[in-house]
């Protein structure tokens, strides 16, 4: 190398050295000014980052009473498709009130009500019935005079509408019956039916009967105010499904809950369950997401603070409790844990822009289950 060379490669590694000591420094000088502006400041926050604008989930307001079975997915049994009202008379001897099950008009002789056929024919006389119902598909209910303070009385019908006495028994869980088939000839993997007394299984919403658990549960074990008969716990592809029955073995189909969520924004509050697996899935990947952010300041005392609250896993046997308050502190908690399972509880610090994620999914996501 010519003694030019060797010059201008010393002055360029004495460059490099002087400018990497300079970046150290600069750096360093950085890191001190950064770590002195969390201590002194109240609202340390990168320059960059704008919070997103997040308002409390209005379809909050609409929940007037908290309940488990707030997402109902089929019904077996539709009052309303086996009544309807009366618009154009069809006989003139007669002043019909209501057409049911497509095949009876009902009529009123004073307070009495009785049945015509189609073609205006009296099944069954208006002298001591005071209402005709239909309560189940083939089965009517006749109601006496509340004075009279007597039993309901009960018919079935058929498809040509010919009527005979009915001796109804109530809803029994044991005339209920679970049984067990395979998936495939393996014969390693099973399913399980629900038959009701008519020989039919309890079906989900896309008309299947197969089901991975069948378990009857106590109406207590479901926070709800509706009332039935018998309740039944089913499970399908970690999806979990209540069947509840009447009285007359007609059910409604409803998803469980799998989280609650607890909102307070701007002073107004409000709850509601989330009721949907690709939903509580779609959140708990969510709230993995997150990560601790790197500028913090101290945790607000403020009792006003806004703050979303997400208790996960509700029919799980391990129950975990999220708190994240609009400051960005977050305080997860087990507050019930499944034997073998650590008890855990530890605040974390979030962006928060976290906070309003959640809040703007609440509003996006969450809300679209409480106007199916």
């Amino acid at each position: 190398m010519t003694k030019r060379k060797q010059c201008a490669a010393l002055a360029l590694a004495l460059t490099l050295t002087i400018s990497m000591f300079g970046c150290e420094k600069d750096k360093e000088t950085t890191q001190s000014s950064a770590v002195s502006q969390i201590k002194t400041s109240d609202s340390a926050q990168p320059s960059n980052v704008k919070v997103k604008e997040y308002k409390f989930p209005e379809f909050l307001n609409k929940i007037k009473s908290l309940d488990e079975l707030s997402r109902k997915l089929y019904t077996s049994f539709d009052s309303t498709q086996y009544v309807a009202e009366v618009e154009e008379q069809p006989f003139e001897k007669y002043k019909c009130e209501k057409l049911l099950a497509d095949l009876f008009f009902t009529y009123r002789d004073g307070r009495a009500v009785g049945l015509l056929d189609r073609s205006g024919n009296v099944v069954l006389e208006a002298d001591e019935y005071t209402e005709i119902t239909v309560v189940s598909n083939g089965i009517l209910q006749l109601s006496y005079d509340k004075e009279r303070n007597a039993p309901m009385q009960y018919m079935k019908y058929d498809s040509d509408g010919n009527l005979s006495d009915y001796k109804h028994k109530k809803f029994s869980a044991d005339s209920l019956y679970t049984y067990e088939s395979q998936v495939d000839d393996s014969g390693t993997d099973a399913v399980y039916s629900l038959m009701i007394p008519d020989g039919k299984n309890v079906v989900s919403s896309d008309g299947s009967d197969k089901w991975d658990s069948v378990e009857e549960i106590s109406a207590d074990s479901i926070d709800t105010n509706k009332a039935y008969k018998g309740f039944y716990k089913l499970t399908k592809n970690g999806g979990i499904y209540y069947a509840c029955f009447d009285d007359f073995y007609n059910y409604d189909i409803y998803e469980g809950a799998y989280a609650k969520v607890c909102v307070k924004v701007g002073g107004e509050y409000g709850e509601c369950y989330l009721a949907d697996h690709d939903d509580y899935n779609e959140l708990v990947k969510m709230i993995d997401s997150f990560g601790n952010a790197s500028y913090r300041t101290a945790p607000s005392k403020d009792p006003g603070l806004d703050f979303i609250q997400i208790t996960l896993g509700l029919k799980e046997n391990t129950k975990t409790e999220i708190t994240i308050s609009s400051d960005g502190y977050c305080l997860t908690d087990t507050i019930e844990a499944a034997e073998g399972e650590a008890v855990n509880k530890y605040f974390s610090y979030l962006d928060k822009e976290d906070f309003a994620d959640l809040i703007l999914w609440c509003e996006q996501v969450l809300a679209e289950e409480y106007q199916k």
